[in-house]
């Protein structure tokens, strides 16, 4: 009898708190925890390999091409890069494939860069030492730090965008204060401007064509 009175007592106890549980709305995710989490093993798995490979990427371009097929790529947003490059309201005027073409030879072109950069790592380390978000939460900033046993520490700044799926990925970086779409969207806009979308996707092509033809032939 006591215990039937229990159970009794029991049951609509355990009811109401599930129903409780049920009706509290689902915490949404820290974006600043998200942007960390993300990018912390990113830049420890970058840092890692690159220390221990780097030697071999210099003499095997192919292997250093499958270093940044898998540890840079995945985390680029080429497209946005190129939005930006070009600014928003003349990259929206593109057709949909001229906007692609644009942004495969921005990415190329990053890639370009990243095989000119190799030549001058000389072994630093690299270290996440801080994360920041807009109010919005959808842009923020990924602070590295290039630690060197001969140099003095180097900071880098990798903007960073959230995509629909949550996922952060790159758009833009800044070293020593000025960001590389600075620097470059003058250039790129004049060329737009004045010669056409095809101009400057050709511009970029014959740099990137002339720089890779010249690697394979080593």
């Amino acid at each position: 009898m006591f215990f039937g009175l229990r159970i009794k007592g029991f049951l609509p106890a355990l009811l109401l708190q599930c129903s409780v549980a049920l009706a509290e709305p689902a915490k949404a995710p820290d974006p600043l925890a998200s942007l960390h989490g993300q990018y912390q093993p990113i830049v420890e798995a970058i840092s890692k390999t690159l220390m221990a490979n780097f030697e071999r990427y210099i003499a095997e371009p192919q292997s250093f091409q499958v270093f940044l097929d898998q540890n840079v790529r995945p985390f680029w947003d080429p497209s946005s890069t190129a939005k930006a490059l070009v600014g928003g309201a003349n990259f929206r005027a593109l057709n949909a494939q001229t906007q692609v073409k644009l942004s495969n030879a921005v990415e190329r072109t990053l890639m370009r860069y990243a095989f000119e950069g190799i030549a001058f790592y000389n072994g630093q380390k690299f270290e996440l030492v801080d994360v920041a978000i807009s109010d919005s939460g959808k842009m923020g900033w990924v602070q590295v730090v290039m630690r060197s046993q001969i140099l003095p520490d180097l900071n880098l700044d990798i903007l960073v965008k959230r995509n629909k799926s949550g996922i952060w990925k790159a758009v833009d970086v800044r070293f020593k204060g000025v960001t590389y779409v600075a620097v470059k969207k003058h250039s790129f806009q004049k060329i737009l401007q004045k010669q056409g979308a095809d101009a400057l996707i050709a511009s970029l092509d014959v740099k990137n064509n002339k720089f890779f033809d010249a690697l394979e032939t080593k």
